[in-house]
């Protein structure tokens, strides 16, 4: 692996380069006080030096390295054989592009994490070529979590995202991208994320698609967004267990002081409407049903899939298949469905939640599993797809399958299984779903 420096609008980076990538870390897209929106970063003085080890938001693992306990899943599939640091607000974005890289299209993922955890670097896509070597600039977004993300009903995740993907529009063509096509990817939270920005105009030309992983769609009405007055109590019991006295105090109390108070109280007696984004009248200034009648949300195509064995799979399916039919009634762009129903090999959690990213990223050495020959070429045809769709706003291409939108006469998701070429009907995944509910549940 060799280095070089390149010139941006911020100043000089040094990056990393083999085998035809260029690897850019833990490049500050902007800097935030505790509490406080991000500002944009416009310039760094010296070089800088893109090769670091990035940061991630507190969280978990940073106050209690390791698994939890032997049977910690997510930490043994993701979360091994890397070195982590941690900041309290890590806005920061990795890049990985082809090193000839000239006005290429660029995919932003939003890791998933439930707004909890989660890292930019992960096993499944931290380390991925897949999407350089089909012509296209890939970027891993960090943002603020947990209290540190949502705190008092302000989505300062949001707020880190929106500005990141503002970032990109102004930087993106210095490392190889075209900053007039930029297309956003989420996982789990990652998803619902994107649902956010573009319940309205916020990335309005800022963004040409959205591809949404388990979690995309209109979230139900009862496990909806709240506002912040139905969620005070909620964070008056944090500061209360963090022994702030006042609103200046939480601004001063060491961070691990603050997460300890937010992880005790979200894990006693806490609804799940104070672990997720809320209503804050700006980025979510309403429940995404009103606003979607309102016809003021974004326009762009979008892929939306989920995991046969996903958290709550029928509310899962459900959001991304009301999403993509509303989408054909109104007219707007088109929305491609896709239902993963792959076992994977190596123990009894079969399509769990988020074992496509494995497919979607194609790092499948990264991981202890035994994937087959078949695996990685579902794996290669998930990447085609995707890599046509942030080109072109469709999955389709040479070589791949028929894979029709979502209309009132096609309501089919496309199969991915490793064995079926075709779609999958809404009675079948949900045959499907409803089997997990009851008699196979994933990991969680």
């Amino acid at each position: 692996m060799s280095t070089f420096t390149i010139q941006t609008p911020c100043g000089a980076v040094t990056g990393e380069e083999t085998d035809g990538a260029r690897f850019y870390r833990a490049i500050p897209y902007a800097e935030a006080e505790r509490f406080e929106g991000p500002v944009m970063t416009e310039h760094w003085d010296s070089t800088l030096d893109a090769t670091q080890i990035e940061s991630d938001c507190w969280q978990l693992c940073s106050y209690h390295d390791g698994p939890q306990e032997p049977g910690d899943f997510y930490y043994y599939e993701f979360l091994t054989k890397r070195d982590y640091h941690y900041a309290e607000s890590p806005l920061q974005l990795n890049i990985i592009a082809p090193a000839d890289a000239r006005r290429l299209p660029v995919l932003a993922f939003i890791h998933g994490g439930g707004f909890e955890v989660g890292k930019i670097n992960e096993l499944p896509y931290g380390t991925s070529t897949e999407y350089a070597k089909r012509g296209v600039v890939l970027v891993s977004i960090g943002y603020r979590l947990n209290i540190f993300g949502l705190y008092n009903g302000r989505n300062y995740c949001l707020e880190d995202q929106l500005c990141a993907v503002k970032w990109l529009r102004k930087n993106i063509a210095a490392y190889g991208g075209d900053p007039d096509r930029i297309t956003l990817m989420g996982q789990s939270a990652g998803a619902m994320s994107i649902t956010d920005l573009c319940l309205t105009d916020a990335l309005k030309g800022d963004i040409v698609g959205a591809v949404l992983m388990s979690g995309g769609g209109l979230i139900p009405r009862l496990t909806g967004p709240r506002r912040a007055a139905q969620t005070a109590k909620f964070w008056q019991r944090v500061r209360d267990r963090a022994g702030a006295k006042t609103e200046a105090d939480m601004k001063t109390l060491p961070a691990e002081d603050l997460w300890e108070a937010w992880f005790y109280v979200s894990r006693h007696g806490a609804s799940v409407h104070n672990q997720q984004t809320g209503i804050d009248d700006t980025i979510v200034p309403d429940v995404p049903q009103k606003l979607r009648k309102k016809d003021t949300s974004l326009d762009v195509p979008m892929l939306l899939g989920v995991a046969s064995q996903d958290f709550l799979p029928p509310v899962v399916y459900g959001m991304a298949l009301r999403l993509g039919l509303q989408n054909a009634r109104m007219g707007r762009k088109p929305v491609y469905g896709y239902f993963f129903d792959r076992p994977l090999p190596g123990n009894r959690f079969r399509a769990f939640h988020g074992s496509d990213l494995w497919y979607m990223f194609g790092n499948m050495d990264k991981s202890w599993r035994p994937f087959t020959a078949e695996d990685e070429a579902l794996s290669q045809k998930m990447i085609d797809c995707v890599a046509n769709f942030v080109r072109t706003g469709d999955p389709n291409g040479p070589g791949l399958p028929d894979w029709p939108a979502l209309s009132r006469k096609q309501t089919g998701f496309r199969l991915f299984d490793g064995h079926s070429d075709g779609l999958i009907s809404p009675a079948r995944c949900r045959a499907k779903l409803w089997k997990t509910v009851f008699f196979d549940k994933g990991p969680m």
